[in-house]
């Protein structure tokens, strides 16, 4: 069997994402589409706008047939380690698979080229020298890389690209049987966020959300996703930064941070003061940003401090993926789960007592005031 493998975060799915799925299943000829998806927490640090069930359920009603979920873990990490984690599970799916993703570019050489740079010593050298003068690693990258060759350097100005090359090093770093396919992206780009006819992008319609747009949410999303986001309670979604920062301030107040996963440099600190000075969420973020930090790195902090998450860079090199939580499958797909060579978990209490995806769900619940789900079995 040919599987076609997305690793997506739907945050929320919109047509771009329907157009991806149907030129992946047209360009690459697959039987079976899987999604590796982003759970209740994004990689931006931020809480999904909606729960891990809701989005793939709309993964499979617009064309995949099983989702499952990116560990917290990865996800919270760089994208280096959100793709590391995402070809992990990837590489546990037994058959013919081929990854396919969205980028600026459609030259999959020039790509793989730039990812073949971050083994090159001379690149990791100068690209160390930038990340400690403050730059974020998207910045730093870019630098390090225009040192070598500013043509390359250029693909970096796409976030996109950015994701796929960290996908192309780390087939590379596992010794993946996985073949990449990149599918050129339509419309708005990654992080934009005005109103594109037709394509906007994931972060646009956020911001429509945000701002009651719904005019232009018809136009950006599917119906069943346009139906889900109008019945939203928006009085009770504007509560969740008020309860996230309760809780904010509680745990920097009474927790040792200095083993959370990426906290450095005395930011554990700066949060600390900022989470006694500040009034709310916003103005909490707006105090402990600076120019050395970016806003994707705060948030995942954030989150990571939320959650007690102690995993080291080199534990998340080194683990072995030995179960995958199920999402959603469709119902004549079951077949599937039988090519999945680790165990399995389609419901959360059949998950690790120490896995951080009950953690990620507890304090999803807590905020959203959303109880938890199991495997959702969907009619295309």
């Amino acid at each position: 069997m040919k599987i076609a493998v997305v690793i997506c975060e739907y945050n929320p799915f919109q047509n771009g994402h329907a157009y991806h799925l149907a030129q992946t299943r047209e360009k690459t000829g697959c039987d079976k589409i899987i999604c590796i998806m982003s759970g209740n927490f994004t990689q931006r640090g931020e809480l999904a706008i909606a729960d891990k069930y809701e989005r793939a359920k709309w993964a499979i009603k617009y064309g995949a047939d099983l989702v499952i979920e990116i560990p917290t873990q990865y996800v919270l990490a760089s994208a280096e380690y959100f793709a590391l984690g995402a070809i992990k599970i990837a590489n546990a799916i037994k058959g013919e698979k081929i990854l396919s993703f969205g980028s600026e570019s459609e030259d999959l050489e020039s790509l793989k080229k730039v990812a073949s740079f971050k083994e090159n010593e001379e690149f990791g050298k100068a690209l160390n020298f930038y990340l400690k003068q403050g730059f974020g690693y998207a910045k730093s990258f870019s630098l390090a890389l225009n040192e070598s060759s500013a043509d390359y350097a250029k693909i970096l100005s796409s976030p996109n690209n950015i994701l796929a090359i960290e996908y192309l090093k780390a087939i590379e770093k596992t010794s993946s049987d996985v073949i990449a396919v990149n599918i050129k992206r339509q419309g708005a780009n990654y992080s934009d966020k005005d109103y594109s006819p037709i394509y906007s992008s994931a972060s646009a319609v956020r911001d429509m959300f945000e701002k009651n747009d719904f005019a232009h949410i018809e136009k950006s999303v599917p119906a069943q996703v346009r139906d889900y986001l109008l019945a939203v309670d928006k009085e009770e979604f504007s509560q969740y930064g008020e309860r996230m920062f309760s809780l904010i301030k509680y745990v920097v107040a009474t927790r040792d941070l200095k083993s959370i996963h990426a906290v450095k440099e005395g930011i554990e600190n700066r949060m600390k003061n900022c989470a006694i000075l500040s009034k709310n969420k916003d103005e909490f973020y707006q105090n402990i940003r600076s120019k050395r930090y970016t806003d994707s790195y705060l948030s995942r902090t954030v989150a990571n401090i939320l959650l007690d998450n102690k995993y080291s860079a080199e534990k998340l090199r080194e683990e072995k993926i030995d179960y995958v939580n199920i999402l959603a499958v469709e119902e004549n797909s079951k077949d599937l789960l039988s090519l999945i060579d680790c165990d399995i978990a389609v419901k959360s209490s059949a998950l690790p007592k120490d896995s951080l995806i009950l953690s990620a769900d507890s304090l999803y619940s807590a905020i959203c005031r959303k109880n938890g789900a199991s495997t959702a079995i969907v009619k295309r």
